[in-house]
């Protein structure tokens, strides 16, 4: 009995490691020339308001589709739940003032399209990333 309550108090330390909250990184190829951006900026470009980089070439924009990973982005940048955000594009698409993002996935897909796509824009998990795409700090 006493082994077992040592393993159950052994193992309730173990979990508030295992329950720390996901993070995120801000992703882009690695041909873009920026190094950081405006957290209203993002948030523009992931809401279809700011649909150009600064030379003038169009944004792609590319969500993960689901995950707490997505819900910490979605709640920090966009002040949105998921749920919001998917209204707010069905909105969007309805009323035929913008086009939702490409959703994927999980997080290799997302490095792998904004790998191969210099326009491209995306989040991933911060364990996830990896030299494939380009950090970018916001500010």
């Amino acid at each position: 009995m006493k082994l077992a309550k040592s393993f159950i108090v052994f193992f309730l330390l173990l979990l508030p490691v295992r329950m720390e909250a996901a993070d995120f990184v801000l992703v882009v190829n690695k041909k873009n020339p920026l190094e950081s951006m405006d957290r209203s900026d993002v948030k523009k470009i992931f809401l279809g308001k700011k649909t150009f980089w600064p030379d003038g070439q169009g944004i792609d924009v590319v969500l993960l589709a689901e995950g707490e990973v997505h819900q910490i982005f979605a709640y920090d940048i966009l002040n949105k739940s998921p749920r919001q955000l998917t209204l707010y594009w069905k909105q969007e698409l309805f009323s035929g003032t913008g086009v939702p993002p490409k959703q994927l996935p999980d997080n290799k897909s997302v490095k792998a399209a904004v790998a191969s796509n210099p326009q491209a824009i995306g989040y991933v998990d911060i364990l996830q990333f990896d030299e494939s795409v380009k950090k970018i700090k916001l500010d």
